[in-house]
């Protein structure tokens, strides 16, 4: 994959690895009530340390900590340290956080610290009499808001101590509320013990209490052995890579993870959900019928529906889905009147940063004299998509640091242009998802702006023309003025890593429907030919020629890879360019890259224009079709006369 717009699976890796930061791990439980506590009268200062493991690799620490007493009240400070590589990325994540509690029990004020890019993203909370003072802080600004809320707010040693009574026996339950930062808001939990368990722990074996934990908000349960002192000794949660463990460790055993580790191939593919067929010219897709079924069951389906996606059918273990591509505006003049409603879509937060005068200055720079709504959305779109550069090592960032260093993984591409589309007074909002691409569906993010009536998708890193495709499953949106935790918590950490999609039908931009069967196949093989009814093209390999690699998929572009004699080879690559390209300057693009220097020539097969070049031992050629593009190479000495022979037996069926 060469094209910036198509590096889908590796921005979007970093973004779900963030999962990780928003599912919280107790600070203590309940244990047996036959084995004796010294946390009972008091908490022990000590530090506790656990090895953070991602799908069986180590890949960081967690240390906790509490000091205080029932006389001045608890203080209870953590850190997480990960760093994870993948495939040759590098992304390192740490978040720190303090939660100080009255001696009942219920939070007084907390604070964290996250660093998942250049910058550290601060939040604070104040407890007062019904109110919650909320501080964000990013890029040196810093964002107030207060939230209402009712009842008692407890931290983890009221948590703890709460439980000493409420959990003893499998079949206890505890209802509770607290406060996270990660989600920054009030949420319900419910702790319900699954029965006695022995494990072993530090070289020792222990009987252990085995309990759930869920969280409102998070859309995950997690388990957790907790021991005699009502602490978690080991605890296990559902991500998108695999089961994440926090086993409690030494300190040096927990350090020496802060290495971290290399994520395997296999747990990378989770992330990527391979389809049976694979969509024509996608990015024009005008309507998408789908199924997602679920890996594991037992949690609902959480509210997947919009006015551009309609829930046809559920059951338990499935959700079918019809995506409907929205027609693009009529002309709406700027500046757009604005409603209360439209306020937490037009204000600036800690992670859209639209108040950064740079990113306004700029905004105003490339709008000057626009007076469309729409149109002005797209100019922004554009500047994104060609001044952004992939980069999986940063995680999350605010606004202010993508355009300064322009440099993010997806989110970072629908973050930005989120920020610069409402420093121009147009609404906007962040959806998190699955996009396709190329054989799979891939964990996404886009963009969303609010044009007249209608919520519209607009995409900086998957570009299609215009109005965003219908190849794509919207899973949760927020325009994140409660921080991150609204995006990527709840639904997201539900369906992301956890769902296949089966194609169901489709309807492309000429208007045709179809219908794809449950037994379809890929591609059919005839004698010397390939036929892919789906992308309606087929071609017949070169005589001496064998196939080898078939419908790859992303991030590998071959459709037909072709061995031939003496070290010869053949391919048939799927290939995309930004709407505001011109064919043939995408075509010269594509040769270059692949040959080097030099005068295409121009030619034609069935009905398509062809741009080709020889040199040597190489020669390629793209065939326009649309919005993509065929790339045709062969290597060898008879490199030329292969790659004619390509183009003879190339031919469409649409």
């Amino acid at each position: 994959m060469v094209r910036r717009k198509q590096a889908l699976a590796r921005r979007a890796l970093p973004l779900l690895l963030l999962l990780l930061l928003f599912l919280p791990f107790p600070a203590g439980g309940s244990g047996p009530d036959s084995a004796p506590s010294s946390r009972n009268a008091g908490p022990d200062p000590a530090e506790r340390w656990y090895v953070v493991i991602l799908g069986g690799t180590p890949v960081g620490y967690f240390r906790e900590s509490v000091s205080g007493g029932p006389a001045a009240g608890f203080t209870t400070e953590s850190v997480m340290v990960m760093v994870i590589n993948r495939l040759g990325s590098r992304v390192d994540l740490s978040v720190s956080s303090r939660v100080v509690e009255g001696p009942d029990g219920r939070i007084r004020r907390t604070s964290s610290e996250t660093k998942a890019s250049l910058l550290t993203m601060k939040s604070s909370a104040t407890v007062g009499d019904g109110t919650i003072e909320v501080r964000s802080e990013s890029g040196g600004k810093s964002y107030v808001r207060n939230i209402p809320f009712s009842g008692e707010l407890l931290g983890p040693e009221g948590l703890r101590r709460r439980s000493l009574s409420a959990i003893r026996k499998a079949g206890d339950v505890l209802e509770y509320q607290t406060y996270t930062d990660e989600l920054e808001k009030p949420v319900k939990g419910k702790r319900t013990c699954l029965g006695r368990e022995k494990i072993k722990v530090l070289g020792r074996e222990i009987e252990a209490l085995k309990t759930e934990e869920f969280l409102d908000g998070t859309g995950a349960k997690a388990i957790a052995w907790l021991d005699a002192g009502h602490e978690a000794v080991r605890q296990e949660m559902p991500t998108p890579f695999g089961a994440a463990e926090f086993v409690q460790s030494t300190r040096e055993q927990a350090q020496a993870a802060a290495g971290g580790g290399s994520l395997s191939e296999e747990i990378y593919a989770r992330s990527m959900i391979k389809t049976a067929v694979r969509l024509p010219k996608a990015r024009t897709i005008e309507r998408l019928k789908a199924r997602l079924i679920r890996r594991e069951t037992g949690l609902d389906w959480p509210d997947l529906g919009t006015p551009q996606q309609k829930v046809l059918a559920r059951t338990a273990k499935t959700l079918d889905l019809e995506m409907r591509r929205p027609a693009a505006p009529r002309a709406v003049r700027r500046p757009l009147p604005a409603s209360p409603s439209d306020k937490p879509y037009l204000t600036a937060n800690s992670i859209v940063q639209s108040d950064d005068s740079a990113l306004r200055a700029e905004t105003a720079g490339i709008l000057a004299g626009e007076t469309d709504a729409w149109a002005a959305a797209l100019k922004l779109r554009r500047w994104v998509a060609e001044n952004m550069t992939f980069d999986a090592g940063i995680a999350l960032a605010p606004s202010s640091e993508l355009f300064k260093d322009r440099h993010g993984t997806c989110l970072g591409y629908a973050t930005l242009l989120a920020a610069m589309v409402r420093a121009a007074g147009i609404p906007s909002r962040v959806v998190i998802g699955y996009v396709y691409l190329q054989g799979i569906f891939g964990g996404h993010a886009w963009t969303e702006v609010r044009v007249g009536e209608t919520w519209l998708p607009l995409d900086a890193a998957v570009v299609s023309p215009g109005v965003a495709d219908a190849a794509r499953v919207g899973i949760a949106s927020s325009s994140l003025y409660e921080g991150s935790g609204s995006l990527t918590g709840g639904a997201a950490s539900q369906l992301l890593g956890q769902v296949e999609i089966l194609i169901l039908e489709y309807t492309g931009e000429d208007g045709k429907t179809v219908v794809v069967p449950e037994d379809a196949k890929p591609h059919t093989l005839s004698g010397d030919v390939y036929r892919n009814p789906w992308l309606g093209l087929s071609l017949t390999k070169p005589e001496g020629f064998a196939f080898g690699k078939l419908d790859a998929v992303w991030p590998d572009a071959t459709i037909v890879e072709m061995n031939g004699p003496g070290g010869a080879g053949a391919s048939l690559q799927e290939g995309y360019f930004l709407p505001w390209v011109k064919p043939d300057a995408a075509a010269a693009a594509a040769l270059f890259r692949i040959m080097g220097a030099g005068k295409p020539k121009r030619s034609g097969v069935g009905g398509r224009t062809v741009w080709s070049l020889a040199k040597g031992d190489q020669a390629a050629a793209a065939v326009m079709d649309g919005a993509v593009y065929w790339l045709l190479t062969s290597r060898g000495r008879s490199a030329s006369s292969v790659l004619s022979d390509l183009l003879r037996g190339l031919s469409f069926s649409k």
